[in-house]
């Protein structure tokens, strides 16, 4: 049998310069006029050292376009929020943005006969990110008001779509310049797998580094500054000069972060959220992703806020308490009402976010070094499942941004997996905002508490928020009156009970209402239409 040529066996960066190409040999038999060159401006097959500079671009820009992709969600949490809708919104048009520069970058490489056109749309890309430094903010206030869906989708388009597409050109374009030297199998398999890395590597630096370590101004520059040397650098293996046009980085010496109000007394980012605490008229507020809702809002010098949270008080009111599980801590603002009723009450507080605790502590008045507190860095669900105790009071306050609430926290099974670890007289006192007419969203979280507790009752508060009472015996309303109208306590006590007996009645959900569960929770949904209704 006849054997191949080394040649046709050797990779890409074996065939350095081997000669001409197989395309460059078809194109000549054609008739055709072929480029000269060893690489460096025409077709022919390219050197070690352009070739693997190929392979290094489309790996380094697979990196930045999924370290901008994970970047953007962070962006966006304090104006659009954290939600499944924003995600969804956000990646179906960085999506479109990929498509779109897959096929550019085939049609430019078609027409092209070098690399220059590659890194000058590389170069492009970083100075169009530049500008979005400064403008980002700016375009994200206009299109806020569009809502969830069109203001996220408006700001992907102006913000992450063009340098997006320009860097999505990349992986075809080095696809057909490598493929010049022939084995397009191989060539396109090792791109791709090479990209893909890249993409891996930007997953990972963004979430575990970056973020964390700089916040989201400062990695969106690090990506501008990556996207224009890379530009500049291959530009710049053609002439020295084209150094100079890494010049406009002089600009991000400009790019400050935008005035802080003096109402915002800590701003930044963590493993998990975008943070403010604000302060204003001595109210002290935590917000996580969203600069409208607050996860905890504590009155400066006084045990009660004013707030939804004042009503977690209540509990040791209602059923005798030893020790109480708080899922959901947030700055602690129901420990602290808790405790002021009842101080010497055993607490265990799990909360995900470790930056929060931190914060908690140093603006908030979650105590510290208290033999009686306990602090669970986790997240809630895994946590509880793993322990064996058992909680006469549980306080559940577990929204991750603004007023979406993740919706495995939400379900029977959940329910299920807290009654578990309460006390036989155990009280469960559950936070739920629903500020819509229909009250779909507090029917749903209702009916399905009352699929694991015999009682369910409901509190409503201030600007749609309740409180779910579920006992964990059955208990008639009248008992629960007669509890919160007993004698000797202090005004503030008396005050918020009488409140309290006023307005508690007991939770009756419409037939057919729906019931979350793992498989199916539309919390998110009902949450969507909740706002809507609200706003309109």
């Amino acid at each position: 049998m006849p054997t191949e040529p080394r040649q046709n066996g050797a990779s890409v960066l074996e065939q350095g310069a081997a000669g001409t190409s197989a395309a460059d040999a078809d194109a000549a038999s054609n008739g055709q006029s072929v480029p000269a060159g060893s690489g460096e401006a025409g077709v022919g097959t390219p050197s070690r050292a352009r070739a693997f500079a190929w392979i290094a671009t489309a790996t380094a820009t697979g990196a930045i376009v999924m370290a901008m992709e994970l970047t953007a969600f962070r962006l966006y949490a304090p104006y659009f929020g954290n939600s499944i809708y924003v995600w969804g919104s956000m990646i179906s048009v960085v999506m479109l943005a990929l498509a779109m520069g897959y096929s550019l970058g085939g049609w430019i490489a078609d027409h092209s006969t070098g690399d220059a056109p590659l890194y000058w749309i590389v170069f492009t890309s970083g100075v169009y990110q530049l500008a979005i430094v400064f403008a980002s903010r700016g375009i994200m206030l206009r299109t806020f008001p569009w809502g969830y869906f069109a203001g996220t989708t408006a700001a992907t388009l102006a913000i992450f779509v063009p340098p997006m597409t320009a860097l999505a050109v990349t992986s075809p374009y080095v696809i057909r310049l490598l493929a010049r030297a022939g084995h397009v199998g191989v060539t396109t398999g090792r791109v791709f797998a090479l990209s893909t890395a890249g993409s891996i590597a930007g997953v990972l630096g963004t979430s575990f580094w970056l973020v964390p370590q700089f916040g989201t101004r400062i990695t969106l520059e690090i990506l501008c500054v990556a996207s224009i040397v890379i530009g500049a650098a291959g530009l710049a293996m053609r002439t020295r000069a084209a150094v100079l046009l890494a010049l406009p980085l002089a600009l991000l010496s400009f790019a400050h972060a935008p005035a802080v109000p003096p109402t915002i007394i800590w701003s930044g980012d963590s493993v998990y959220n975008r943070i403010l605490v604000r302060e204003t008229d001595g109210v002290r507020f935590l917000q996580l992703n969203d600069s409208i809702f607050s996860q905890t809002t504590e009155k400066i010098g006084s045990v009660t806020s004013g707030f939804y949270l004042d009503q977690f008080a209540l509990g040791p009111l209602l059923v005798p308490a030893r020790n109480l599980l708080v899922l959901g801590m947030a700055a602690g603002g129901s420990i602290q009402v808790t405790r002021a009723v009842d101080p010497g009450i055993e607490v265990d507080a799990v909360e995900i976010d470790p930056k929060v605790v931190e914060l908690a502590g140093q603006f908030f008045a979650l105590p510290q070094n208290d033999p009686h507190l306990h602090v669970h860095v986790a997240d809630a669900r895994p946590w509880l499942a793993s322990q064996d105790g058992k909680w006469d009071l549980v306080h559940v306050d577990l929204f991750q941004s603004g007023p979406w609430v993740p919706f495995y926290l939400t379900t029977l099974e959940f329910f299920q997996l807290v009654r578990s670890h309460m006390a036989d007289d155990g009280l469960l006192m559950l936070n739920v905002l629903d500020k819509s007419d229909k009250r779909e969203l507090l029917e749903a979280m209702g009916a399905t508490l009352k699929q694991v507790f015999p009682t369910v009752e409901e509190l409503p508060t201030e600007k749609g928020n309740y409180i779910l009472f579920a006992f964990a015996k059955q208990r008639e309303l009248a008992e629960t009156a007669d509890r919160l109208t007993e004698n000797n306590r202090p005004d503030w006590e008396r005050t918020l009970a009488g409140k309290a007996v006023l307005n508690l009645k007991e939770f009756a959900a419409p037939e057919g209402t729906a019931i979350f569960t793992d498989d199916k929770a539309p919390v998110e949904e009902m949450t969507r239409r909740m706002l809507e209704a609200a706003t309109n």
